[in-house]
């Protein structure tokens, strides 16, 4: 039987893993190039409105899920012995954490002008120096957002190189009989 410990360091595991790589996708290969200068002929509306449908998803899963990975390492750092271990898992614990501080920090005032701003121009069309100011912003966005990708990444790193050096997996790979 698992312990409460190895518990939490697989669900610190599966959900560092959506936060990372679902951003990866998201991106690299998801709504988010479509928004970026050169990429697309779409108007800086359009643009603007593909983003707020990604956000709007989004922010509740990746809030949650990084959270999730911030307790749940927590709880392993806590129940490992004192070790390279526990500090690892403390330090993809403390990076979960600061996603989301960074988030509400640094990035929810942006993610809020852009969407005051969808809003105001659903009545009306942009002007030019808007739309360019709504470029620059999403170019600011995408830039903080691989910031979060690398935090994103020091979580798993810890999670998956824990569990990897955790007894129940070494235990289950030397079992295993040619």
């Amino acid at each position: 039987m698992p312990s409460p410990g190895h518990i939490a360091l697989v669900a610190g595991l599966v959900s560092s893993s959506y936060f990372t790589f679902g951003n990866i996708g998201a991106a690299y290969f998801g709504v988010m190039p479509v928004t970026a200068r050169g990429q697309t002929t779409l108007p800086v509306a359009d643009r603007l409105a593909l983003w707020e449908a990604f956000y709007g998803v989004a922010k509740t899963h990746m809030a949650s899920s990084t959270v999730t990975a911030g307790v749940a390492l927590s709880v392993s750092a806590y129940q490992a012995s004192a070790g390279p271990l526990r500090s690892l898992l403390a330090a993809g614990a403390v990076a979960g954490f600061t996603v989301a501080l960074y988030s509400i920090i640094f990035m929810l005032p942006l993610n809020n002008q852009l969407s005051a701003t969808l809003r105001a121009n659903s009545v009306k069309p942009m002007e030019p120096e808007e739309q360019q100011r709504v470029l620059d912003q999403l170019d600011q966005w995408r830039s903080m957002h691989k910031r979060r990708i690398a935090l994103g990444l020091v979580s798993w790193v810890a999670s998956t190189t824990a569990l990897l050096a955790s007894d129940p997996i070494i235990q289950f790979v030397f079992s295993i009989d040619p």
